[in-house]
């Protein structure tokens, strides 16, 4: 295998690209590997050929001896390499295709091309200037393929990793590394599952002039066979040619409850079949040939999402299939809690348990260490908006925001927490929504049960929207589980990544300092800029000329009420449990208060955006004649533990805070294309004291849907 880059402005080496893509493949396979024993490839598709026809192949063939038990190849290395190098592997697959596919073979469905020359391009992220050049493929034609139209090259015989069955690799080069040949595999398989993306499993050969190995990925990772003799044992060879090459799509790891028309070599159409609620089969037609979302990784998740339409009542709909680990609770259980709910995506059906990837691998009961089994659910939901980014004007996101959190609101009252607030999961409602559907929250992948000892753990979710608490969570020694105070404060970073990254019309700008920094990898970092980000008493002058004066109003009033809470759970989480119970009661008593004043902002902020723009005014004294929702009243006749030092304050953190909040010009470090900000004692932005610990009054809401009954 080679790796190429198609790029003509950077001139890489063949070990510079093939390491590039290396580490794109290295977080699929590493510490996701299985290693089996011969049991394995010996297991697979005896349903395609028994023993006795293979015998009867073998005495026929003209490329098998059975007097010496060999394939007739070059029996030393350095003679195959004199000789014409593929010649005698392409005779070999071929001559199986041809005495079992007779008719796949004929009709040309099923062929083996030497692409060992051809440059097959990749696709997705970071891999689109990349082609790769397996030995061999299978060229396949039928309702999963179709022709990349720049996967065309001299000699390729039109094929891409769009249109074939398998690779398999001849290794040419001693000593290659054991990482090494991992990688090249994976590399095919990731581009396998990216360019075909109704695959549920990918298996590959590679061969020697003596053995041959299989590597299977699925979601859980990849597992590969020890090296066997092919020569020795060929009937299970074979088998493992006709399993690579099979006429039926479910053999080479197809999921054929998705099929397309194909004509040309392209999709013009296609269907999707799924259970309904009453678990009848429906078949959708695609709205879409592609997905609109897929992640293109191999292993994890690996959500794909299509769009599809009722036969029956012509009404759109969306069908997300996911792969989830079987220790975590299927999406659908909390879907199925949510219908009504407005603010919340809603469920048509599911099929929660349609494969498993240790069945895939032939695992019975017990499986291999390390192993972790990964359970597809394909789950039919209502379709709704763009998500919320794609806004356009200021009333639009400030009233989808607002839904969504009492959408969030009634799930937690149902014992659900979502844990994965983000722009990404909170869609706009149709152009006709009504107030409590213009904002929807989706994707309950990481959702768990409230009040369930939640663990801290900042990998789940998006790191940009974690709250303060969550990020630290390693640092504490026994740390509060997750709670809505982590979900609300995730939708103020929501917020934040509007308000800071777009003007009103929804026009898009770079994020200026320190949020572009939030992306970073380092979670005390970004807890620490977090922080600091609650001490600004301003707002950027470039933000009051992007944004009408409710929202800056409703941005800094929602900062203002998180402070306090923020602070009060550091306390908490920094001090031993035994010290906790006043305070901790005091944050989880008043869950429907945290709620109803959130949504009182918000409602202020769309009320004032309805009044003329000359009623509006920045109003930074928002918080100063505020009365608590979260009572101190709990340290009375006991003091309140002293505040521990917070665990980001590393000299770093604090440097790059100092050195950059007053937002200065570019120079200083924002992002290239950054408008030049104006200082902070500019005379048009007033400056106010430090903020009190206790958030605005709570004044009677104005939502419909609010309980007044305790969570």
């Amino acid at each position: 295998m080679r790796t190429r880059s198609s790029t003509k402005k950077t001139v890489r080496t063949l070990d510079q690209r093939f390491e590039e893509q290396r580490r794109l493949v290295s977080a699929d396979i590493k510490g996701y590997v299985t290693t089996g024993d011969e049991h394995f490839p010996c297991s697979l598709y005896h349903h395609l050929a028994s023993e006795s026809v293979i015998d009867d192949f073998l005495r026929k063939s003209r490329f098998y001896s059975l007097a010496s038990r060999r394939w007739k190849l070059p029996r030393t290395r350095a003679k195959l390499l004199d000789d014409d190098f593929y010649t005698p592997f392409s005779n070999m697959f071929s001559s199986i295709l041809k005495y079992f596919w007779r008719d796949a073979f004929v009709q040309g469905t099923r062929k083996v091309i030497d692409t060992h020359a051809a440059c097959l391009p990749h696709m997705g992220t970071k891999s689109a200037d990349y082609t790769s050049s397996p030995s061999f493929v299978i060229k396949a034609v039928g309702p999963s393929f179709w022709l990349q139209s720049s996967g065309t090259r001299p000699g390729t015989g039109e094929v891409g990793f769009s249109n074939i069955a398998s690779c398999i690799d001849v290794e040419m080069e001693k000593g290659m590394s054991e990482s090494e040949k991992l990688a090249r595999v994976a590399i095919y398989a990731r581009q396998i599952f990216t360019q075909q993306p109704n695959r549920r499993f990918v298996r590959l050969l590679t061969l020697s002039s003596e053995h041959f190995r299989l590597f299977h990925f699925d979601r859980s990772g990849l597992q590969h066979s020890s090296p066997i003799n092919f020569h020795d044992d060929p009937h299970t060879f074979v088998r493992i040619i006709l399993g690579l090459t099979s006429p039926n799509e479910q053999d080479i790891g197809l999921d054929s409850s998705i099929q397309w028309v194909i004509e040309n070599g392209k999709k013009i159409s296609g269907t999707l079949s799924t259970r309904s609620s009453d678990g009848q089969e429906v078949v959708y037609p695609l709205t879409r040939v592609e997905p609109f979302f897929f992640g293109g990784n191999i292993r994890g998740r690996a959500t794909v999402c299509w769009r599809v339409r009722d036969p029956v009542s012509g009404e759109d709909l969306v069908v997300k299939d996911s792969w989830r680990d079987d220790d975590r609770v299927s999406e659908h259980v909390y879907l199925q809690e949510a219908l009504g709910i407005p603010g919340v995506v809603q469920m048509v059906s599911c099929e929660p348990d349609r494969a498993h990837t240790k069945d895939l691998r032939g695992f019975d009961a017990v499986t291999a260490a390390g192993f972790q089994n990964r359970i597809e659910t394909r789950v039919v939901m209502k379709s709704y908006g763009q998500p919320i980014n794609s806004f356009t004007s200021a009333m639009q996101v400030v009233c989808a925001l607002r839904d969504a959190i009492a959408g969030h609101m009634e799930l937690y009252k149902k014992g659900t927490l979502h844990r994965d607030v983000s722009v990404f999961n909170i869609l706009l409602g149709k152009p006709d929504a009504k107030p409590g559907d213009r904002g929807i929250l989706i994707d309950f992948d990481m959702a768990t049960r409230r009040n369930g000892g939640t663990t801290i753990d900042w990998r789940i979710g998006t790191p940009f929207y974690h709250s303060i608490a969550v990020l630290r969570g390693n640092h504490y020694k026994d740390p509060l589980p997750r709670d809505h105070l982590d979900d609300l404060e995730a939708f103020y970073y929501v917020l934040v990544r509007i308000i800071y990254g777009h003007d009103s019309s929804g026009t898009r700008h770079p994020l200026i300092h320190p949020f572009y920094k939030w992306e970073a990898e380092d979670s005390v970092l970004t807890s620490g800029l977090k922080e600091a980000v609650f001490t600004w008493d301003f707002l950027p002058p470039i933000i009051e000329e992007r944004w009408p004066a409710p929202c800056c109003n409703l941005i800094i009033a929602f900062g203002s009420f998180l402070q306090p809470l923020v602070q009060m759970k550091h306390t908490v989480n920094a001090c031993p449990p035994k010290r906790r119970t006043n305070t901790d009661s005091d944050m989880f008593t008043k869950v429907e208060a945290h709620y109803t004043h959130v949504l009182q902002l918000f409602d202020r902020a769309i009320d004032m955006l309805g009044q003329p723009e000359s009623e509006w005014k920045i109003d930074y004294g928002l918080s100063s004649d505020s009365e608590s929702c979260s009572s101190t009243s709990s340290h009375e006749g006991n003091p309140p533990p002293a505040v521990p030092p917070s665990p980001h304050s590393r000299k770093s953190v604090e440097a790059e805070y100092s050195s950059r909040a007053s937002l200065k010009r570019r120079s200083d470090g924002g992002p290239d294309g950054e408008p030049v900000a104006k200082r902070i004692n500019s005379p048009r932005t007033p400056r106010i004291a430090p903020r009190p610990i206790a958030p605005p009054p709570i004044r009677a809401p104005h939502i419909s849907r609010a309980s007044s009954e305790s969570f």
